[in-house]
């Protein structure tokens, strides 16, 4: 199961260390570490829950789960986006009617890269976002991708299960 929420942009780890010990209910001091490009948890629960952060703006997305896990939040700005747009695939570009098609691919993209801790600059042209699901140099890859729009923007989450929206308020 993977848990998400959105929440401001402020002391974000800590909630997502406490949104992994209300839903998991591990014992004990969680401590996350820093090492990686991908932040993990250290200690007894590395390998066992995963946890990921994005930032927008004033907005942040957590989703944390007993699996591995990626997201992406996107903020509309209302900007065109055209140097981005000419890296995607005639594919995708055909699908791209708006700024929120063109935020669905790009937090798909963003989402898949995090999870499993690649990097932008090496994948962007390799990843394609079609038909609701992630390519990689042509081929369709396992994972699932669950977007989230709200008010202002959109998030997604990349993982393999299903993806339970949590208010976290009061957590911190």
């Amino acid at each position: 199961m993977i848990y998400f929420a959105l929440t401001q942009n402020s002391r974000v780890y800590e909630k997502a260390v406490a949104l992994l010990k209300e839903k998991f209910g591990p014992e004990g001091y969680l401590k996350v570490d820093f090492s990686h490009p991908k932040p993990t948890l250290a200690g007894p629960y590395a390998g066992v829950y995963d946890f990921n952060i994005s930032h927008s703006g004033d907005m942040a997305a957590i989703a944390a789960g007993d699996e591995k896990v990626g997201c992406d939040i996107e903020i509309f700005k209302g900007r065109p986006r055209a140097a981005v747009l000419a890296r995607f695939t005639p594919r995708e570009r055909a699908g791209i009617c708006s700024e929120a098609d063109f935020l669905k691919n790009w937090t798909a993209k963003e989402a898949y890269i995090k999870r499993n801790g690649l990097s932008l600059a090496t994948h962007l042209r390799r990843l394609e976002y079609f038909d609701g699901r992630i390519w990689l140099d042509g081929r369709a890859l396992p994972c699932t991708l669950t977007h989230i729009p709200f008010e202002g923007g959109i998030a997604c989450v990349c993982g393999q299960g299903r993806v339970q929206i949590c208010d976290i308020r009061h957590i911190i």
